[in-house]
């Protein structure tokens, strides 16, 4: 379990003073979230650090190639209407769904909150992005009605179908099948929301 160590009192008197979080309900989810070390040994050997060539040999395959053949015909009809309204190739989308949980896959089983929450205050590299990216999944979660610890995602804290961090969640994803809920969990919404990314 993490500890509330100082770094965490402040940022989540921070999240109060400026969101209007509730400091005690914020502090007790901060108690019940887990520091995960396997996560900071992941961020030191990510495999998109790998020069092109051997990251193209590990995940432009021909069963991924295949996939993408079969998700790109299945959802042809929202992948040509995303094209048409973002003015985006629909091979670009297809290919970056395909790279990131290759089709909807692989999105992730780690907590976001225990990602995010190990990244932001015990890996001192890159802890300011990792808060940020923590402030915009509280707001994300409490915008969109999510319970904090029910979100799964990346070691990085990426989310759904197209791994979006919550900043991006947040400033890109649209709710493209109508249903009043911008989920990336779904594709529909995924495929939307990579077209306005690209396009943004």
């Amino acid at each position: 379990r993490v500890e509330l160590v100082p770094e965490i009192r402040a940022f989540v008197q921070e999240m109060a003073d400026r969101h209007g979080f509730d400091r005690a309900a914020l502090e007790k989810a901060f108690r019940e979230t887990k520091r995960l070390d396997s996560i900071i040994r992941a961020m030191d050997a990510p495999a998109t650090a790998l020069p092109w060539h051997e990251f193209r040999q590990r995940h432009i395959t021909d069963a991924r190639i295949k996939a993408g053949l079969q998700f790109w015909t299945e959802h042809q009809a929202l992948l040509e209407k995303a094209s048409a309204e973002f003015r985006v190739p629909p091979e670009l989308i297809v290919a970056t769904i395909g790279v990131e949980t290759i089709f909807g896959r692989r999105t992730g089983t780690i907590s976001v909150l225990d990602a995010l929450t190990t990244l932001a205050f015990y890996y001192p590299r890159r802890a300011e992005f990792f808060r940020n990216e923590l402030e915009q999944f509280l707001l994300l979660a409490r915008e969109n009605g999510i319970p904090l610890n029910s979100l799964k995602g990346s070691f990085a804290g990426a989310i759904g179908v197209p791994q979006f961090m919550p900043g991006s969640y947040r400033k890109y994803a649209v709710d493209f099948d109508g249903d009043g809920v911008r989920d990336l969990r779904r594709v529909a919404d995924s495929i939307g929301s990579v077209a306005n990314c690209i396009s943004s």
